[in-house]
């Protein structure tokens, strides 16, 4: 896989992330309460499995116990953090050597098993983990009522690049 594909995976993950946070924020109530608060703690915990596996990429410890925290955090917060973390993650795909992509990284799963997956295993798990997450997130935001926001690849595409009328098909 290449490099320009992962950017544009974490791209779209950059903004899928902000738009169901924006959602979350806009469309709070104390009627869903209960709903809001399970979509909270599922963005907190794409976002610490996010947290968790830069630090293995980089060789570091990363210091979560598991892949939750036991307080919530506020969604402002949490939109905040998400978006540095998703921009980490733009900058690191845009700039890895493409030899890298093999390497194996050895670690410490929050369990206390020992894991080993390469740097594009890593990466790709990041994706589809959040893409998950966002679905079940949406399915709650679903049953409160309110809009699900768009969370489609080519949705992302079409919205964010301009075809290049020089190139021919």
């Amino acid at each position: 896989m290449s490099a320009t594909l992962f950017r544009t995976l974490f791209e779209h993950k950059a903004w899928a992330n902000q738009q169901l946070l924006a959602q979350l924020i806009e469309h709070r109530s104390d009627e869903h309460a209960k709903s809001w608060r399970l979509a909270t703690r599922l963005m907190n915990h794409l976002n610490i499995v996010d947290q968790i596996f830069i630090a293995h990429l980089n060789g570091i410890a990363h210091g979560f116990t598991g892949t939750n925290t036991p307080e919530t955090p506020e969604l402002s917060e949490l939109l905040e953090r998400t978006a540095q973390t998703d921009q980490y993650l733009i900058g690191l795909v845009s700039q890895l050597p493409a030899a890298r992509f093999d390497e194996q990284i050895q670690f410490v799963f929050t369990d206390g098993k020992a894991g080993q997956m390469s740097v594009a295993e890593i990466l790709m798990h990041l994706i589809t983990h959040a893409s998950y997450h966002r679905g079940q997130i949406g399915r709650v935001i679903y049953e409160s009522d309110a809009k699900i926001p768009p969370d489609i690849l080519t949705g992302f595409l079409h919205r964010n690049r301009q075809p290049n009328p020089q190139q021919s098909l």
